[in-house]
């Protein structure tokens, strides 16, 4: 009980730590700004009756490429400050150095798309109708969409030195990650879109406006747990591949 003990202090603190980097770099601030617009956008263009192909379209167009710039910006960052290099001298291991990141970066990512859908709904909702999503599936589809890209931008960003280097290869990832869009509208329902390890959580932000089928949400759910196993074990890999070797 006390290694877990001194475990979780180092995570809460790391985690401590990284919130209050991600406030001074005005993370908050861009990602509650992002939404507050894309809110008012939604509210105004956005067909509200529509929310169960509107919000994971959504989600998947605005909120996946913003998240992977934070991740990518902040690994980038602290790379360049040393402060990585310095991390590696504290007895923070590299899974608590991963997982704090992922925590507090897919609260940013959630917090964004809450604002976003959510304002969405209580401004269209002062002069109609507006149905209130099911929050369980929802907020379980916003977590698991931020874990996921978080993930990614880290898989991705250990392997560049610069932001030059690093935007590239972010805008195919995130344009891959946007292909399920098609199917959520409706243009291209291809049960191939659904291998795309975006799809289940955006399924899972569907139910939050849609009743899924069984299994969708076994789909849904247990897909993003998969994909979320599978990243983080890649993230790992690759942190220690292309960080530990090179900064260590």
């Amino acid at each position: 009980h006390r290694r877990e003990l001194v475990t979780m202090t180092r995570l809460l603190a790391a985690i401590k730590i990284y919130v209050l980097n991600q406030w001074r770099n005005r993370l908050y601030a861009i990602g509650i700004g992002v939404g507050v617009l894309a809110a008012i956008m939604l509210a105004w263009l956005a067909p509200i009756r529509r929310m169960a192909e509107v919000a994971p379209a959504i989600v998947l167009a605005v909120v996946g490429g913003s998240t992977l710039m934070y991740a990518g910006a902040m690994v980038l960052f602290e790379r360049d400050e040393r402060t990585l290099a310095a991390n590696l001298m504290t007895p923070l291991r590299t899974h608590e150095y991963l997982w704090s990141k992922v925590l507090t970066l897919a609260s940013l990512s959630t917090l964004e798309s809450l604002v976003m859908l959510a304002g969405a709904i209580a401004l269209r909702s002062c002069f109609d109708t507006v149905p209130f999503p099911n929050v369980v599936p929802f907020v379980l589809g916003l977590l698991a969409i931020g874990v996921i890209y978080v993930l990614a931008g880290i898989i991705l960003v250990v392997r560049f030195r610069s932001l030059n280097e690093f935007l590239m290869p972010m805008a195919a990832v995130a344009i891959v990650g946007q292909l399920p869009i098609f199917y959520f509208i409706g243009i291209y329902q291809s049960s191939v879109l659904l291998w795309i390890p975006t799809s289940p959580p955006a399924m899972l932000i569907r139910g939050g406006f849609a009743t899924l089928t069984t299994i969708e949400f076994t789909y849904a759910a247990g897909y993003s747990a998969l994909i979320i196993a599978a990243f983080a074990w890649w993230a790992n890999v690759a942190f220690r591949t292309h960080i530990l070797k090179t900064e260590g």
